[in-house]
């Protein structure tokens, strides 16, 4: 107080106006307008504490009982790290104003830095946009972008946080509710709903008369036992649980989104030990992000101590709403975060959850469930094998001179003998009729 009345004295009292000079803000001294050692009255803001006379002589632009007093979120002012009066930085989201950031501008966007309203047509990710003008409460997103939920998506399902495609893996096709390989498959070959005509057989999308391009004869139809899950490695060696067929070998199933490295499915964008491709890994104190290894990450994403990965707690399950939280997953159903909170996954490829029970996860197993084969609800008086309702090869005179018959959802499928003895793989699409001949190693109705 000595030295405020002091200052008080000489800048009023006496009449005298103090002038400082720029010098006089260098020399560790208090002269000139000062009001502490080289701050205030002209010269830098004085820090918390600090003797004041007016807002201008603290750094947080705040005077108050003759001491400058720390920045405020209610002090109507824009000081410390706030990027507009009272809001922003520090203090929540701006409506509109200044802004250094998204961050500020309470889920609009900020440009120029001045915040914006949201929309989704400006071509910048904001208010509840999952992606840049698409998701949350904007039209749906294509594939590959952001999303929470599945509604953000145009097609597919929502899966690590990025829209899915068709639930079927490469090289299979979801054609009519079922995956199909269209290298292959009768009845869409090259496409969906693309048969092959009776005598013929699809090889390589195309429909021909003999298998070829490495390709076996199996159940019916033209097969890569490479790639097919029913004749995996060779002929009916199906792979079971949904598995997928890779390289002859039956692999676990991967959701979308995902691949396989050695024999855990990752996700390449933000893995830390698989990071872009698999067994590529970032090195110490950096995080992969979209598939780079990047020296941190921005928000929404987090690095957590636990690991190399850039996380969104979003839709992480290993990380969901923060670091320590792990989704746990049901029986055949995958782990799932939405909008920081453990929800039920997507059902394994091959599963399905027809009772809508929570207890049992994905209880359907559409390969050979009898009440649900291929789909929910889908009963079969048969056999149910790999999605398709299986029964005893009708009768006729084909029985003769055909062997290796199978009889699946409606589709006689045979090696039927020609004329010089030589079987010819062949099919007829049933559809009731009730008297098959072999032709010269053509399955035909009702007679040559």
């Amino acid at each position: 107080m000595i030295r405020l009345v002091f200052l008080l004295s000489l800048g009023v009292l006496s009449g005298c106006q103090l002038l400082t000079r720029p010098a006089d803000c260098t020399n560790g001294k208090i002269d000139g307008r000062e009001t502490g050692v080289d701050c205030g009255g002209g010269c830098a803001g004085c820090a918390e504490g600090q003797l004041c006379l007016a807002d201008t002589d603290c750094a947080s632009a705040v005077c108050a009982v003759n001491h400058c007093v720390a920045p405020s979120c209610l002090d109507g002012v824009r000081n410390g790290s706030e990027t507009d009066v009272d809001c922003g930085g520090p203090c929540g989201p701006c409506g509109s104003g200044s802004c250094s950031g998204p961050a500020d501008c309470g889920g609009g966007a900020c440009l120029n830095n001045t915040c914006v309203a949201p929309s989704c047509t400006n071509l910048i990710r904001d208010g509840l946009e999952t992606d840049v003008d698409c998701g949350g409460t904007c039209g749906p997103c294509p594939l590959g972008a952001q999303c929470v939920l599945a509604a953000d998506c145009e097609v597919g399902d929502c899966i690590d946080g990025h829209c899915g495609g068709s639930p079927c893996s490469p090289p299979l096709l979801a054609c009519n509710g079922s995956c199909v390989d269209p290298r292959f498959d009768h009845e869409n070959c090259g496409g969906c709903n693309a048969p092959c005509g009776a005598a013929e057989v699809c090889s390589l999308g195309q429909c021909g008369a003999a298998c070829g391009g490495g390709t076996r004869f199996c159940g019916g139809a033209c097969v890569d036992p490479g790639s097919n899950p029913a004749h995996c490695g060779g002929c009916n060696q199906p792979c079971a649980g949904g598995a997928i067929c890779a390289a002859g070998q039956c692999q676990p199933p991967c959701a979308g989104g995902q691949v396989l490295c050695g024999t855990e499915c990752v996700s390449l964008d933000f893995d830390g030990l698989h990071c872009g491709g698999c067994n590529q890994p970032c090195a110490a104190g950096t995080a992969c992000v979209l598939g780079q290894c990047s020296a941190g990450c921005s928000a929404p994403l987090m690095t957590c101590t636990t690991g190399q990965s850039c996380i969104d707690p979003r839709n992480d399950p290993n990380h969901c709403g923060d670091c320590t939280t792990v989704c746990s997953a049901g029986p055949h159903r995958s782990r799932a975060c939405v909008a920081n909170a453990c929800v039920p996954g997507a059902c394994q490829p091959g599963f399905e959850d027809c009772n809508t029970l929570a207890n049992d996860g994905c209880e359907a197993q559409l390969d050979n469930d009898p009440m649900n084969c291929g789909g929910c609800g889908r009963t079969c008086a048969g056999t149910c094998a790999v999605g398709q309702c299986c029964l005893s090869p009708p009768v006729g005179s084909y029985a003769g001179s055909c062997t290796g018959c199978t009889f699946c959802n409606d589709l006689l499928a045979c090696q039927c003998d020609d004329s010089v003895q030589n079987p010819r793989a062949t099919s007829l699409i049933v559809n009731g009729c009730q008297n098959i001949t072999n032709c010269n190693g053509v399955l035909l109705c009702n007679g040559c």
